[in-house]
C-alpha cells in the first residue's frame, strides 16, 4: 500500500481530505455509435430520448489537459476515461492517453470497443479496458446491438485475443431477457481471450421493460447456469463476480459499507461538473478554480461530512462504487488492526447507514 493510499485513510479517520482522489474518472463524450437496447441515454426504444444537443457535447481537449495536470498535482494515481458516449468518438482519444500514460498513471478505459483500432491500443498500453459486451455470440450481439452486424462481434473477439497478456481486460456483460441464456458461454468467451468478466442485471429505463429477464429465465439462472458458470470459471481459471451478480438476481439487501468516495474518486463529466461520485451528485465545477481547491471546497465537504453523520442520498440505495467501498472497508480495518492507523475521536467513521466503522474492527481486536 502506497504512502499516499494511507494519507487518504488518515484524512478519512479526520475527516478531512489530506491529498487528492485515488482515481480521478474523466468523461469525454456524449456522442456514441451503438443504440444498446437497455442504454439510459441511447436505447431506441427509451421514453425520453436524451437531446441532440446532449448527444453531440464533447469534452474539450484544453479541459481534459488542465484538469489532468491539477489531478496530478493532488497525487491522484489512476485516470478512467469513459463518457455518456463512446470515448473513442473523441478525435483527440489517442492524445488523451498519450497524456495520462506520460504522467506515469495508471489508466482504465470505458468502451464498446468497435472503434478500437486494437494494434495501436497493443503500442499505447492502456492498464485496463471495461469493454461492453452483453454477449457471447454474434446473434446475441446484434440482438443487443441492433444497428451492428454479426461481423463485428468476432472482430471484438480478435482484438481482444491481441491484447491478451499486454491489457487487462474486463467484459461487461449485462443479463436480461437477450443475454440470459448466454452466462455460461460468456465465461467460456473470457477464458478464450483471457479476460475477466463481470456479470450485471440491467437496468431498464423508462421505456424498455420489454427487455426484463423473466421469472422463468431468472428461476434458470440461479437454479441452472450460475452453479455450471462457476464450475466453468473455476476450470478454465477465469476471474468473475458470479456471487455478487446472484446476490443482485436474488434482490439480497447488502449494507452499505462506510462511503471513501470523498477520499478515493472522484469524476469529471463532459461539460465540466465535478461529481462526488458516479451517482453524479454536484460537488462543483473545473471553472471554480483548481482542481484542488473544488476537492476541498465547503461544497465538495458538505457531501462528505452528511455521509460521515450517517445521511445518504437517493443514488446510495444502488451505489456504483460499492466494490471500492468494500475494499477500502477491509484495507481500513487491516491498518486499524495492526496499529498502523489510529482513530481518535473525531475518527470513529460514521458510513452511510449510519454504522461505525470502530464496532466492525471487535471481530479483530
Amino acid at each position: 500500500m502506497s504512502d499516499l493510499h494511507v494519507e487518504r485513510f488518515k484524512g478519512y479517520l479526520e475527516r478531512k481530505p489530506r491529498t487528492g482522489p485515488e482515481t480521478v474518472h474523466i468523461d469525454v463524450t456524449n456522442v456514441c455509435n451503438l443504440d444498446c437496447v437497455t442504454c439510459w441515454n441511447y436505447g431506441g426504444t427509451l421514453d425520453t430520448p436524451k437531446s441532440i444537443a446532449w448527444k453531440r457535447q464533447r469534452i474539450e481537449p484544453a479541459v481534459f489537459f488542465r484538469v489532468l495536470d491539477e489531478v496530478v498535482a493532488t497525487g491522484t494515481e489512476r485516470i478512467v476515461i469513459s463518457g455518456g458516449g463512446e470515448p473513442f468518438t473523441h478525435p483527440d482519444i489517442e492524445r488523451f492517453i498519450g497524456a495520462v500514460k506520460s504522467r506515469g498513471l495508471r489508466l482504465t478505459v470505458i468502451t464498446n470497443g468497435t472503434l478500437c483500432d486494437f494494434d495501436r491500443l497493443a503500442e499505447l498500453r492502456i492498464d485496463q479496458l471495461l469493454l461492453n459486451v452483453a454477449s457471447a455470440s454474434p446473434e446475441t450481439y446484434v440482438a443487443y446491438h441492433p444497428n451492428q452486424p454479426k461481423e463485428t462481434f468476432g472482430k471484438l473477439v480478435e482484438g481482444c485475443r491481441r491484447l491478451r497478456d499486454l491489457t487487462a481486460i474486463n467484459m461487461v456483460q449485462v443479463i436480461n431477457g437477450l443475454t440470459a441464456h448466454e452466462v455460461v458461454a460468456m465465461v467460456e468467451l473470457a477464458a478464450d481471450v483471457g479476460a475477466r468478466v463481470s456479470f450485471k442485471v440491467g437496468d431498464l429505463p423508462s421505456g424498455t421493460k420489454q427487455f426484463a429477464l423473466t421469472a422463468t429465465q431468472r428461476e434458470r439462472l440461479l437454479n441452472d447456469d450460475l452453479p455450471l458458470a462457476r464450475k466453468k470459471a473455476k476450470h478454465l481459471g477465469v476471474r468473475h463476480n458470479l456471487d455478487a451478480f446472484e446476490r443482485q438476481l436474488r434482490g439480497v439487501k447488502e449494507e452499505q459499507p462506510p462511503c471513501f468516495a470523498g477520499y478515493l474518486y472522484s469524476r469529471v463529466s463532459v461539460d465540466g461538473r465535478v461529481f462526488f461520485c458516479c451517482a453524479h451528485i454536484d460537488a462543483g465545477h473545473v471553472n471554480d478554480g483548481p482542481f484542488e481547491q473544488v476537492w476541498k471546497s465547503p461544497k465538495y465537504d458538505a457531501v462528505r461530512q452528511t455521509l460521515h453523520r450517517g445521511g445518504s442520498f437517493a443514488a446510495c440505495q444502488r451505489c456504483g462504487k460499492h466494490d471500492m467501498n468494500v475494499s477500502a472497508q477491509r484495507e481500513l480495518e487491516a491498518l486499524l488492526a495492526d496499529g498502523s492507523l489510529q482513530a481518535g475521536a473525531e475518527g470513529s467513521a460514521v458510513g452511510p447507514a449510519g454504522a461505525v466503522l470502530d464496532d466492525a474492527l471487535e471481530a479483530t481486536r
